[in-house]
């Protein structure tokens, strides 16, 4: 039996890590798909019209950034288990 992975779908440990670096707040540097790159602190993530989204802490403002559009988190605490996450793996994750 063949499995349909779909791949707009981060890898579940992906998610993992996201949760983690929002959790504990870590100040981040997003590197986008299209070259853009965005710097604040890893407030939480949100799920809204069948789309996952990195909500960033930036001058004060609340950004929502769909996760499938970052490529790259570099994580700009140097105590932090990891300094980057590449989000375009692919891979699954039944949520």
């Amino acid at each position: 039996m063949s499995q349909n992975i779909n791949p707009a779908i981060l890898a579940c440990d992906l998610h993992d890590h996201i949760e983690i670096i929002c959790m504990r707040r870590y100040p981040v540097e997003l590197h986008l798909l299209d070259g853009t790159v965005l710097t604040g602190i890893a407030a939480d993530t949100r799920s809204s019209g069948g789309q996952e989204f990195l909500q960033l802490e930036s001058q004060g403002q609340l950004q929502q950034i769909p996760l499938l559009q970052i490529e790259r988190i570099h994580i700009l605490d140097n105590q932090a288990p990891l300094q980057d996450i590449w989000l375009q793996q692919g891979g699954s994750c039944a949520l």
